[in-house]
């Protein structure tokens, strides 16, 4: 087997029989899954695993090989169990972050707080990018991890959920509507303010906006995320936002947040790595102090 990543899907589906069922324990998509199994059978030359019913079945040719492949896996954790433990005191890495302005206001400061308190030498880079950028960066390792809300994100990637997001309505402080509770017959006949960031799903949001208050609607579209307080000050525009960024910005800028008077689904704010990089030592330090860092947040966010 030509990738030693791939011993773990083979494991995976050995045992769970099931694409959805190893995609689950692996912490991966079914795509991912899928992907690695279709590597495997061209390596291979045959199908590995057929289904049958509702299981995957190993083929002869795949009962003939698993022994070798388990022993060959078995020999790979015993390795990783011997790796040097990573100390973050004299770490003097730039860690890369792929994440949106959003992230930055949102989640990079308590980030960096906790991050510089444990590793004072490590610096940080964010960047942005599209996903296939994205991508390639964390299967190069020129990118350490991704935060956001990346759905198309698949390939050979590891994502865990940090917290979760619903939508809110801001607005300014002397806006006419800001005094009460806003209703959904007033919501339909303002104007909007709509942020097209690629990749965040906003078209569910917009389809939601146009679907209620019609196709005019939306007086101002912007592709990125933090000139929109400062569009709402000088306007009557009303801006569905994340929560997290609604509330954070309603402590710099003079806003008011009111719960959205729309179904709108949550989403979530996860972390990607690549396959590639899961066992590093030195990423998975990273990764976790991430992921506990924002999930603490996710009180404050509501």
């Amino acid at each position: 087997m030509k990738d030693l990543n791939l011993l773990y899907t083979f494991e995976a589906l050995w045992r769970d029989h099931s694409v959805s069922i190893a995609a689950q324990n692996l912490g991966v998509t079914q795509a991912a899954v899928s992907s690695s199994l279709k590597r495997m059978r061209q390596d291979y030359g045959d199908k590995l695993f057929a289904l049958v019913g509702r299981r995957m079945e190993p083929t002869p040719f795949c009962v003939q090989i698993a022994p070798r492949l388990l022993e060959s896996l078995a020999l790979v954790r015993d390795a990783s169990s011997q790796m040097i433990s990573f100390d973050p005191q004299p770490c003097r890495k730039t860690f890369t972050i792929r994440m949106r302005d959003v992230g930055e206001v949102v989640c990079l400061p308590p980030m960096l707080a906790e991050l510089f308190a444990a590793a004072p030498k490590t610096r940080v880079h964010t960047v942005g990018g599209t996903m296939d950028e994205t991508l390639n960066g964390l299967s190069t390792g020129r990118i350490d991890l991704a935060v956001g809300f990346m759905p198309t994100l698949q390939t050979d990637i590891h994502r865990s959920t940090v917290f979760t997001q619903h939508y809110v309505c801001a607005m300014r402080s002397d806006h006419p509507l800001a005094a009460h509770p806003l209703t959904l017959e007033q919501f339909s006949t303002q104007e909007h303010l709509l942020v097209e960031a690629g990749g965040s799903g906003h078209q569910i949001l917009e389809r939601a906006l146009i679907d209620t208050g019609g196709r005019d609607c939306i007086k101002v579209r912007i592709p990125q995320y933090l000139s929109a307080p400062h569009l709402l000050l000088g306007s009557n525009m009303v801006w569905t936002v994340p929560s997290a960024l609604g509330q954070t910005l309603a402590r710099f800028f003079p806003l008011v947040i009111h719960p959205l008077p729309l179904e709108i689904p949550p989403f979530e704010i996860d972390l990607y790595w690549h396959d590639r990089f899961h066992r590093d030592p030195e990423n998975k330090w990273f990764r976790e102090l991430v992921g506990r860092v924002l999930r603490s947040q996710q009180s404050e966010w509501q």
